[in-house]
């Protein structure tokens, strides 16, 4: 259940901004859900009709914009670190519009030249790995969706190994039914609250 305060929604320890209701019921009409997929047992939440609308797209920006102004992080950090692949996209427009440069956390073995470290961690349909560059800096993770947190928090831990401080987290979608555990304050514009 959520605590909300003078419009604020307390996380745990963390506060964040809630956005409006009527934008969240927006951009969730362009969230196509996928059941059973990619296997049985899991929703898939299509992002993909959300980046190919320019308004609905403009919108989410503006959100998480307001969302990052909010949160009760140290705003002078260095880099976004966005998660491979969809975090790629937005991220990228965040860290342009906030001028901070780009971390790439990368989900697929080998892509990276030079030192590197990673994380190991479970998906909700199998396994999975994180690889960031050595490096050093304040940095916000960003991705499209936090479920369990699982990807999230191997993506800090790889970052903080590889070097980097994590100040937060900002996601475009949390499903909050599946309870997710991360270790870092992070906020997103649009919560799911149960499973449909």
């Amino acid at each position: 259940m959520k605590n909300i305060i003078n419009g604020l929604y307390i996380h745990g320890r963390f506060q964040m901004k809630i956005i409006d209701i009527s934008i969240q019921n927006l951009l969730k009409t362009f969230i196509h859900e996928y059941p059973d997929w990619p296997i049985k047992g899991v929703k898939y939440f299509d992002i993909n009709p959300l980046y190919k609308n320019a308004k609905a797209r403009e919108t989410l920006v503006t959100a998480c914009m307001e969302q990052i102004e909010e949160m009760s992080i140290d705003l002078s950090f260095d880099h976004i670190a966005v998660v491979e692949s969809r975090g790629f996209i937005i991220g990228s427009i965040l860290a342009d519009y906030l001028k901070k440069g780009l971390v790439l956390v990368r989900n697929k073995p080998g892509r990276l030249p030079g030192e590197f470290c990673f994380r190991e961690h479970l998906l909700e349909y199998g396994n999975g790995r994180v690889e960031v560059q050595k490096g050093t800096g304040k940095v916000m993770l960003f991705d499209d969706v936090i479920a369990t947190g699982g990807t999230s928090q191997a993506a800090a831990d790889a970052l903080t190994s590889a070097g980097y401080e994590v100040v937060g987290a900002q996601f475009l979608v949390e499903l909050t039914y599946c309870e997710p555990k991360f270790a870092f304050p992070y906020c997103a514009p649009i919560q799911y609250e149960q499973q449909i």
